[in-house]
């Protein structure tokens, strides 16, 4: 068997599917396809055994539900491929010939460990992960190199089996953020020979938010937590790494904090905004003065973090003004990366109540005033485009109109 493929599975009847023909279609036929169902409550436990009936390469496994983290470690307990590779239940692999170019790069360069593209889709379109691509295209890379801290996604990477099992190393229980630990433990004790394969893509889903929030579409305490934990993890795994190596970690954290969770700090209560404050504070205050540069850097476009609701209703950046209030519309605003905004709706709409919410004829309080139809979902990066526009010394003192023109332009183009 020359590769392994691992996919836990929770309710995932609507993508499963899809995923399982993906990798049935490969050219690489020499596969193994180990699905654990995660104690679904839909129909994914039949939709799997009814394509393990069919396929003799598919193992199904069932378990009661555990996490993604006990399913993926049960799942390797299985694995009898020379190389393995972690997928989940609503990703795919991009090009039929994708497990034949991952095999074939691990087998001439004898290297045990490949790093493929990153390109997601679904909600909000399509977008390639432009560091992974430029990870993707070298032939070699040294274990220590610092772009491996801005891809801990474990789905674009294959492993040689041999080397995990002897490292010991396994999925943290963990409900968010466990790919950073688990990837980081490992490169730190098996110190592995790494390739890129340019020619082969994972591509990662975005669900809509009307399909139900994901981890990554909230905010809570509890997956704060386990965010925090898991980069506490790969900075104690990289403790013997050099200064500056360490440095881009701290930054990495700080990042990920901001664009992760801050920006959807609307759907978290008083306690999570707190903490991440903390975190935050923590973060700043271990890091050197260049780290603190791409901080501030990080957050140019929004302003320095604000972790007070009030605070942010009373003085936001952007001022968004809405003749409807659609439920698509409602959920795209609030999935938005730039979070210091208002919403001013039409009066008897149907809004969540939330702090930053007014009824017109509220006069805008924002710097800027985005007037939109409400009828439809906006792009999850237009407000954040519109901040970069006007703080601009360029464009800055064009009218509102204008620069959310230019705005919407520039998002059709990138």
């Amino acid at each position: 068997m020359k590769i392994s493929v691992i996919i836990p599975c929770y309710n995932c009847e609507k993508f499963i599917a899809e995923t399982l023909d993906c990798l049935l279609g490969q050219t690489l036929k020499d596969i193994q396809i180990i699905v654990v169902n995660d104690g679904s409550k839909d129909n994914s436990g039949k939709i799997i055994d009814e394509y393990a009936k069919k396929n003799p390469n598919i193992l199904p496994v069932h378990q009661e539900n555990a996490g993604v983290s006990a399913a993926r470690n049960n799942g390797f307990t299985h694995a009898a491929g020379k190389y393995t590779i972690f997928l989940d239940g609503d990703d795919l692999i991009g090009g039929e010939d994708a497990l034949e170019n991952i095999y074939n790069a691990l087998e001439e360069t004898n290297s045990d460990l490949a790093i493929f593209r990153v390109m997601r889709f679904g909600y909000g379109g399509e977008e390639y992960t432009a560091i992974v691509d430029k990870i993707a295209a070298d032939r070699e890379i040294d274990w220590l190199d610092k772009r491996l801290l801005w891809n801990f996604l474990v789905s674009n990477k294959c492993y040689r089996t041999e080397l995990l099992r002897e490292s010991g190393v396994k999925f943290p229980p963990m409900r968010y953020s466990e790919d950073g630990a688990f990837f980081m433990e490992f490169i730190h004790t098996a110190k592995p020979k790494i390739t890129g394969v340019f020619g082969a893509t994972m591509k990662y889903r975005r669900r809509a938010p009307e399909d139900g929030q994901s981890v990554t579409q909230c905010v809570s305490v509890e997956l704060l937590r386990d965010f925090s934990k898991s980069y506490d993890s790969a900075y104690n795994s990289a403790k013997g790494a050099p200064e500056d190596y360490k440095q881009e970690l701290l930054y990495k954290n700080y990042f990920s904090l901001i664009n992760e969770f801050y920006r959807l700090l609307w759907s978290g209560d008083n306690e999570a905004l707190a903490f991440m404050d903390e975190r935050s504070r923590f973060l700043l205050s271990k890091m050197d003065e260049e780290s603190l540069r791409k901080c501030r850097f990080t957050v140019k476009d929004m302003g320095e973090p604000v972790f007070d609701k009030a605070e942010i209703a009373e003085k936001p950046f952007v001022s968004v003004v809405a003749k409807d209030c659609a439920p698509e519309f409602i959920s795209s605003l609030y999935a938005q990366s730039m979070p210091l905004f208002e919403l001013i709706a039409p009066e008897k709409s149907d809004v969540p109540d939330r702090e930053n919410i007014r009824f017109s004829p509220a006069k805008p309080k924002g710097k800027i005033t985005v007037k939109v139809s409400g009828k439809k979902a906006l792009d999850s990066r237009l407000l954040k485009v519109v901040s970069i526009l006007k703080k601009s010394r360029k464009f800055g003192f064009l009218p509102d109109f204008v620069i959310v023109f230019g705005a919407r332009i520039l998002l059709k183009l990138r």
